[in-house]
C-alpha cells in the first residue's frame, strides 16, 4: 500500500513528485481528512551520512468546518525538512522532531506516515469556511442561526438557583 517511496541507493541529487488522493487519505481511519488531493515536491540532498528531503506540499483536502459543522475543501501549503541518518535499525523516534534513523541495510525511504503528519500540520488551528466575495461567512447559515438560537450569550432566562449564587460573589 506504500506508494509514496524514494530508493536512494546509487544516486546523488534527485527530485521527487507525488500526489495524494482519496485512497491514500482511506488508508489512515483516524483521518479528520476523507478526501482530497495534495501535491508533494522532495528535494533529495544526498551526503555521506545523512539525507537530507527538502518537502513542500499545496493541495486541498475536505474537511469539518469548526463553526458550523459543514464540509469545505481548505486549502493547504506547507514546507519542511526531513532527516534521514543511518543506524543499526529503523526508527523514527529520535531527538529532533524532523529525522529519521534507517538501518545500514536499508535501500528506500517509505514516506506515507510522513506525508500524513505533514498534512495535518499545516491544517490551520480553525478550520472555517472561507468569506464569500461579498464578505459574507461561507457557513451554513441555518446552523449559524440555530446556535444563536440557543446560545446561552442570547437566553435571556435562567435558572434563578444560579441566580442566588452568582449574589454570593457580590
Amino acid at each position: 500500500m506504500n506508494r509514496f517511496i524514494i530508493k536512494f541507493r546509487g544516486l546523488s541529487e534527485e527530485k521527487y513528485r507525488f500526489e495524494a488522493d482519496d485512497t491514500f487519505f482511506n488508508q489512515f481511519k483516524e483521518s479528520e481528512i476523507k478526501k482530497g488531493t495534495v501535491h508533494f515536491d522532495v528535494k533529495m540532498v544526498f551526503n555521506k551520512n545523512l539525507i537530507t528531503l527538502n518537502i513542500s506540499l499545496k493541495g486541498n483536502v475536505f474537511v469539518e468546518c469548526d463553526r458550523c459543522l459543514d464540509y469545505f475543501y481548505q486549502k493547504i501549503k506547507h514546507k519542511t525538512i526531513l532527516y534521514v541518518e543511518f543506524g543499526y535499525e529503523n526508527s523514527d523516534i529520535t531527538d529532533v522532531d524532523n529525522k529519521i534513523i534507517l538501518s545500514n541495510k536499508e535501500n528506500e525511504i517509505v514516506l506515507d506516515k510522513h506525508f500524513y503528519d505533514y498534512i495535518h500540520l499545516s491544517l490551520p488551528y480553525q478550520k472555517v469556511h472561507p468569506k464569500h466575495n461579498n464578505g459574507n461567512s461561507g457557513c451554513n447559515i441555518e446552523m449559524i442561526n440555530k446556535m444563536a438560537e440557543f446560545s446561552s450569550v442570547n437566553n435571556k432566562k435562567t435558572d434563578p438557583r444560579w441566580d442566588q449564587l452568582k449574589n454570593l460573589f457580590n
